[in-house]
C-alpha cells in the first residue's frame, strides 16, 4: 500500500474511535441519544464541566445516552469506546470553552446495566444515581448536590458546599462533603465506611439488615443515638460515640465539627415528610 495512503487510512480509524459529536453550534437547547452494547463489568467514565449527570438503571446490556446541551456552541462533547462493541471501557466528555462559556451547561442522563463500574467527574451541578445496581461508584462534583436513592454497589461520593443524600442503598459508603448536611438511609454489612462533613449535620438510619460498629466525633453539635445519649461522651463542647448494631462485622466512621451527629433518630425528615 501507498505510504501516503496507509497513513491516512490510520488516521481516519483513530478518529473514528473517537466518535466525537463536534462542538455543538446554533439554538439555545441540543440534544443528541446513542446506544452502546456494554460487556459485563464494564468501566463506564463521565467526564464534565457545568455538567449534571442522571443515572438510572436500565434491564439490558445496552448503555442508554441522552445528552442535552444550552448554549451548546460553547460546548465540546465527544464519546470513546477503548474496545469494540460490547464495550468494556466507555468514555463521555463534556468541556466547556469560549468568551460564553458561563452560560454553557449540559444534563447527561444515562441509563446503565446492572454490574458496572462509575466513574464520574463533573464540577458546580449535581450528580443523582436512582434505582442504580451497580459494581462500584466514584462520583465527584464541587458546588454540587450528590444522591443516590434505591441502589446497591460501593460508593464513594465526594462534593464541596453541598449536600450529600443515600436513601435505600445496599452497600459500603465513603462519604465526603463540607459546609453541608449528610443524609443517609440503608444497609451497611460491609467493609470500612467513612463519613465526613464540616459546618452541617449528619443523619444516619441503620436499616433493618445492617452489621455495623458506628464510631464518631463533632464539636459544637448535639448528638443523639436512638434519640437518647447511650454510647456518646461528652467533653465540654466535644463529644464522641460509638454503637453498635448485631455484632459490628462493618465499621462507620463519622467526623464531623461544628455539627451534630443522629444516629437512628425518631425521623428524618428529608426521608419521612415530617416537620
Amino acid at each position: 500500500m501507498d505510504l501516503r495512503l496507509k497513513t491516512l487510512v490510520i488516521i481516519i480509524v483513530a478518529f473514528a474511535t473517537m466518535a466525537p459529536v463536534c462542538v455543538l453550534s446554533g439554538g439555545e437547547r441540543t440534544t443528541t441519544t446513542s446506544t452502546i452494547t456494554i460487556s459485563p463489568g464494564a468501566l463506564i467514565e463521565v467526564i464534565g464541566e457545568y455538567a449534571e449527570v442522571r443515572v438510572h438503571r436500565v434491564n439490558s446490556d445496552k448503555l442508554d445516552l441522552k445528552a442535552t446541551f444550552y448554549n451548546g456552541e460553547f460546548i465540546d462533547f465527544y464519546t470513546r469506546s477503548f474496545t469494540p462493541e460490547p464495550s468494556n471501557h466507555f468514555v463521555i466528555s463534556t468541556k466547556i470553552g469560549g468568551s460564553g462559556s458561563k452560560s454553557a451547561n449540559s444534563i447527561i442522563d444515562l441509563g446503565i446495566p446492572v454490574g458496572v463500574h462509575l466513574v464520574v467527574r463533573t464540577t458546580n451541578r449535581p450528580i443523582s444515581i436512582d434505582s442504580a445496581t451497580l459494581s462500584t461508584a466514584s462520583l465527584t462534583t464541587t458546588d454540587g448536590n450528590i444522591s443516590v436513592m434505591n441502589s446497591s454497589g460501593d460508593y464513594d461520593l465526594s462534593t464541596t458546599n453541598s449536600e450529600v443524600i443515600a436513601q435505600s442503598v445496599d452497600g459500603k459508603m465513603n462519604i465526603t462533603t463540607t459546609n453541608a448536611h449528610v443524609w443517609v438511609d440503608g444497609v451497611i454489612d460491609i467493609g470500612n465506611n467513612s463519613i465526613a462533613t464540616t459546618n452541617g449535620d449528619v443523619v444516619v438510619r441503620l436499616r433493618d439488615g445492617s452489621n455495623v460498629t458506628v464510631s464518631g466525633a463533632t464539636h459544637n453539635g448535639d448528638v443523639t443515638i436512638n434519640g437518647g445519649s447511650e454510647g456518646i461522651v461528652r467533653d465540654g463542647d466535644t463529644a464522641t460515640l460509638e454503637h453498635r448494631v448485631e455484632n459490628g462485622s462493618a465499621t462507620l466512621l463519622i467526623t464531623n465539627g461544628p455539627g451534630a451527629i443522629h444516629i437512628n433518630p425518631e425521623a428524618i425528615a428529608l426521608f419521612d415528610g415530617d416537620s
